[in-house]
């Protein structure tokens, strides 16, 4: 059987924010790269995830009437779920399982930002035929 890594799954650059970034850039760029979540990072360091802000999120912040020039680090939640991306697949369903989350941000041995992974991504791998 063949060892499913989760790097395989990331198939395109990561679309980040920093936590300066306002509500409706957050949404503007999510809609302009057609992308459920994105990757906040440090303003000085884009290659280090500090969290993810998805749809969801954004739909609270908007609900609880928060102004659009509200900056994403106002309501984000602090630390970020990352999985290695030399780690199995499987145990990143673990992962999202055990944190209710719908992605997971991929990182290599640095603990830099390599891309995103969704839920979605790790179900159509976990379901395809393995190869032999």
């Amino acid at each position: 059987m063949r060892r499913r890594l989760v790097g395989s799954l990331v198939r395109r650059r990561p679309v980040t924010i920093t936590p300066k970034d306002t509500l409706l850039q957050a949404a503007e760029k999510m809609a302009a790269e057609n992308v459920g979540a994105l990757v906040v990072v440090e303003a000085d360091n884009p290659n280090k995830p500090v969290a993810v802000i998805s749809e969801r999120d954004i739909v609270r912040a908007i609900a609880m009437k928060m102004p659009l020039s509200t900056p994403i680090e106002a309501f984000m939640s602090t630390g970020v779920v990352s999985i290695g991306e030399d780690a199995d697949v499987d145990k990143a369903a673990d992962l999202m399982i055990m944190h209710n989350i719908r992605h997971l941000v991929v990182v290599n041995k640095k603990g830099e930002l390599v891309g995103m992974v969704s839920i979605r991504d790790v179900l159509r791998e976990l379901r395809s035929p393995a190869s032999p």
